[in-house]
């Protein structure tokens, strides 16, 4: 085989790399991308919140927030100017709402969480260069790191339990399966938390967590084909949102994806100017 046919596939897949570095870059500075998010205000009764004008309470329908505003505010809700009360469906509806506060402010609905509450945020289309972001780093591409694994379901799922960026108390949730792959001759096993359809989303930590990379861990995305194989990339591990604002409640990795190797590839941290 000649060196042209064995360079040509990993230059495609560098060029993808570079490609998925541009949209990420992109969908961080986006101006509701997680720079952006300036406030998380979970909503139990009527209320004003703090930065945007209208008082804010449960929507009577139970699937979002209901805000109250005269036109002068200059609320708009789903292209309409409020004068009166609007209902502001979570993301999670079926008719998700927008908000617009001006020409900078945005806001979206969240929600319920496990008290039946509903959030609003808020988002600042200007908040990344007013923070001075110049980037996120990340190990160079290497294609050694680009993992041909397996996905194992498993009936009922498998428990674990996580933490969350913020504390409080731990979360128990199901993986619909194991994910294995192979590293210098070692079965790594981990599990992960459903991510629409079927796509993946692994939380793991490593030994270049909070020395190389950020501290919390990182985020990888996965899609098992359906002969039970995975690609697993850490070429495109990502950081949290909650490396870009603290508005974010990240989950931390469970015990079982704190792998002892060190992953050097993906992001590292999201870097800003002095």
């Amino acid at each position: 085989m000649s060196n042209a046919a064995v360079t040509a596939p990993q230059e495609t897949e560098r060029a993808q790399h570079d490609a998925f570095r541009r949209k990420r870059d992109q969908g961080v500075r986006a101006p509701q991308g997680p720079l952006a998010l300036q406030t998380t205000a979970w909503v139990s009764e009527a209320t004003e919140i703090e930065g945007v004008p209208g008082t804010w309470a449960p929507a009577d329908t139970g699937d979002g927030l209901r805000v109250t505003a005269d036109a002068a505010a200059e609320i708009i809700v789903d292209g309409a100017t409020v004068d009166g009360d609007a209902t502001i469906y979570s993301q999670t509806s079926m008719t998700p709402s927008s908000v617009r506060f001006d020409d900078r402010l945005t806001a979206t609905v969240i929600g319920p969480d496990h008290h039946g509450r509903f959030a609003l945020r808020v988002w600042d289309a200007e908040a990344a260069e007013e923070r001075g972001f110049q980037g996120i780093s990340s190990f160079d591409y290497d294609p050694a790191w680009h993992k041909q694994g397996t996905f194992e379901p498993v009936d009922g799922g498998v428990e674990f339990e996580y933490g969350k960026s913020q504390g409080g108390s731990m979360r128990r949730a199901l993986s619909p399966g194991t994910i294995r792959f192979e590293h210098d001759g070692e079965q790594i096993e981990m599990v992960a938390l459903p991510d629409g359809d079927s796509s993946l989303q692994i939380v793991f930590a490593d030994a270049t967590t909070g020395e190389e990379t950020y501290d919390v861990g990182r985020f990888l995305y996965a899609r098992p084909r359906h002969d039970g194989t995975v690609s697993l990339d850490f070429n495109r591990a990502i950081v949290p949102p909650c490396s870009m604002s603290d508005q974010f409640n990240c989950p931390l990795p469970p015990a079982g994806n704190r792998l002892t190797i060190a992953v050097r590839a993906g992001e590292q941290r999201p870097t800003f100017g002095g």
